[in-house]
């Protein structure tokens, strides 16, 4: 928690700058097309900017949960362009509202004059900001995550399993857009927490689905299947190294080249699975 004000003070001040930065960029770039005073025009594009911030949001929940990277090129096309043409007619949308708040009603056929060149704009900043977001997920996935003893209350215990006798998982079935995946247990590399889905890694690639983490470490072979940390479940059959990690923390290398962080009770529960 010590660390999390300061980052979000960071986020927050850096995002304050930008919008502020945009809103005088804006209100330049309209400032010889349209009449109205140089504050008025500065109000808009803050407004504009905020409205983006929002979209924006929104935009990186999709990016970072939808999936996209696992469907064929023109799928991922398709999406990526219904993607934007959505975000930038909400933006749009939200536009004209601040400008019939922010100018006069009766110059508001004025201030529509702006609008074309603020959709082209829209566009580009979506274009930047959907590559920044793949960059950033790419960035996620190959570094090693950090590890979090204070949430291990998320682990399975021994109260969470019934008397009733559980058939582990063989394979698992993963709808990607008009393609059904079915993965072989024995394949998959590691499972990693994603708020309310799982991120299944194999050698090869990668897909997302909408369960827990606690339904598979129920329902996958325990003796093959480890759970290292509150977020990563692991193939022990796909581990190929395990080393010290900044003097007190241990790093597992997977097959597919993944390095991730082990908490010190994930850390002693892969030793008893192995015995170590």
């Amino acid at each position: 928690m010590n660390f999390f004000l300061p980052n979000n003070l960071s986020r927050i001040l850096t995002i304050s700058v930008l919008c502020v930065v945009y809103a005088f960029m804006q209100a330049l770039a309209f400032r010889s097309l349209v009449t109205f005073p140089f504050p008025q025009l500065m109000l808009d594009g803050m407004m504009n900017a905020l409205f983006f911030t929002g979209v924006s949001f929104l935009l990186w929940k999709v990016v970072k949960y939808g999936n996209f990277e696992t469907l064929e090129i023109y799928q991922r096309f398709i999406n990526y362009t219904a993607l934007g043409f959505l975000a930038i007619t909400i933006w749009t949308g939200l536009g004209y509202i601040s400008a019939f708040l922010v100018f006069n009603p009766k110059n508001l056929m004025e201030a529509i004059k702006m609008f074309p060149l603020k959709a082209f704009v829209a566009f580009l900043i979506y274009l930047l900001l959907v590559q920044f977001f793949r960059v950033r997920l790419a960035e996620r996935e190959a570094s090693p995550q950090p590890v979090d003893e204070d949430t291990e209350e998320d682990l399975l215990k021994p109260g969470d399993i019934g008397t009733e006798e559980i058939q582990p998982l063989e394979r698992i079935v993963i709808r990607s857009g008009q393609k059904i995946n079915m993965i072989q247990v024995s394949e998959i590399v590691y499972f990693r927490a994603e708020g309310d889905y799982v991120r299944i890694f194999t050698d090869s690639d990668k897909f997302l689905k909408e369960e827990t983490m606690k339904y598979f470490q129920l329902h996958l072979p325990e003796k093959q299947f480890v759970r290292v940390h509150r977020s990563y479940l692991v193939n022990t059959v796909k581990i190929l190294r395990i080393e010290l990690y900044e003097k007190q923390n241990q790093l597992l290398t997977l097959s597919n080249g993944d390095k991730i962080k082990i908490s010190a009770s994930g850390y002693k529960r892969l030793r008893e699975r192995l015995g170590l």
